[in-house]
């Protein structure tokens, strides 16, 4: 999945600095949800009731979703960041979805281990 060479990128005739922004501030969003992922997993392994080892699963499950939201988020910034420098921008449609379905899964399956 390249977001670099976007199959239907259109022309950005915006303010150029506007959309940097508006890329930064979606990175910022993706970053607190990310580290907001990451630190409810740290709560749950440390102060699930009854610690064992299914709330250090869930816990280490929701710390990884975390890190992929994370990671997610920088890898779309850079590309964003350089499809609009080319005065381009594609909506990623397979990668958000792709994304936001292996999140959501991990979360629901940590829920289910601490059930």
């Amino acid at each position: 999945m390249n977001e670099d060479a976007p199959e239907q990128a259109t022309a950005n005739t915006g303010s150029r600095a506007r959309d940097h922004l508006a890329n930064e501030r979606t990175y910022l969003a993706w970053l607190r949800t990310g580290i907001s992922m990451a630190a409810l997993g740290v709560a749950v392994a440390k102060f699930a009731p009854h610690r064992g080892i299914h709330a250090v699963a869930a816990g280490a499950i929701m710390l990884l979703a975390g890190l992929l939201i994370s990671g997610y988020g920088t890898m779309r910034y850079r590309s964003v960041g350089r499809q609009l420098d080319l005065g381009l921008y594609a909506p990623a449609r397979l990668g958000l979805i792709t994304a936001s379905t292996v999140i959501t899964l991990m979360a629901i399956i940590a829920v289910l281990i601490l059930i």
